[in-house]
């Protein structure tokens, strides 16, 4: 066992290979939203279940509101610069280093390459820099996969996200986050050589929405979830996040799953 292999075990669950990653990284680009406008709370209270395996944050956060109740994996943010207030949010670009994620103690790191956008190249060469640095150090790498406003029709394309998770491990990531494809998402898997988690996106309409997606990531391969809003900003976040645990780690299906929301909420009333 080398440092990265301890690492990934971190994150990812050594009996079921696959991972609940929650991530508050979103206030680096958005701000304060519904579900982290106290940050600190929402980790307190969500790491408190024992459901969540790694939490996905910037150096910011993890410096000053995160204080876990457990002992939980953590990937540290290492791209942004760019706001909703700014002319391009893909305009991404270095922002955290593996040593200074080292002094963290985190496990890993992430960086966001926009495929298909006007600062593909820009991003997706930071990737591959990024990977070399973390090499160096035995840190594990997730290549976020971020699409853009002038590609967003393009989420449900199974062959552009697939593209996508490719190009990721191509420049060096060791697990990709990306979107989930209703249609030949297993095929967006078997062509990625590293494992593809799958990012929530705009929140869905329902919990049950939720639970579906993760449920078809899952038998599509995907081996968990990198996601924030869909879990945060439920009406019922901890009862959903023990669904969702039950779906990636105890291998229920989408009824199972639902039923162990509804007990769970009607426990909590």
């Amino acid at each position: 066992m080398d440092g990265k292999e301890r690492r990934l075990r971190r994150i990812l669950n050594k009996e079921t290979g696959r991972s609940l990653v929650i991530a508050v990284d979103h206030g680096m680009a958005l701000g304060a939203m519904t579900g982290i406008m106290d940050v600190a709370k929402t980790v307190r209270e969500l790491d408190a279940t024992g459901k969540v395996d790694c939490w996905l944050m910037t150096k910011g956060v993890y410096t000053h509101a995160f204080d876990p109740v457990g002992d939980p994996a953590v990937i540290l943010r290492a791209s942004g610069g760019a706001t909703i207030a700014g002319p391009e949010l893909t305009r991404e670009a270095r922002t955290a280093t593996a040593e200074e994620a080292l002094m963290l103690d985190a496990d890993a790191m992430a960086t966001t390459a926009f495929v298909g956008s006007v600062y593909e190249h820009e991003t997706l060469i930071s990737m591959a820099e990024m990977a070399t640095e973390c090499r160096k150090w035995n840190m594990p790498l997730l290549g976020v996969i971020g699409l853009g406003k002038t590609n967003e029709d393009k989420k449900k394309d199974p062959k552009f996200i697939g593209l996508g998770a490719r190009v990721g491990a191509e420049h060096g990531a060791d697990i990709i986050k990306t979107y989930y494809t209703e249609t030949d998402f297993d095929k967006v898997v078997a062509g990625c050589p590293v494992p593809v988690m799958i990012a929530g996106g705009p929140k869905c309409e329902t919990d049950l929405d939720t639970l579906n997606m993760i449920y078809g990531a899952l038998q599509g391969g995907a081996k968990g979830i990198v996601m924030g809003r869909n879990v945060w900003q439920s009406p019922h976040p901890i009862a959903l996040l023990s669904a969702v645990h039950g779906l990636i780690h105890g291998n229920m299906d989408v009824r199972e799953a639902a039923q162990l929301l509804e007990h769970e909420i009607s426990a909590s009333v």
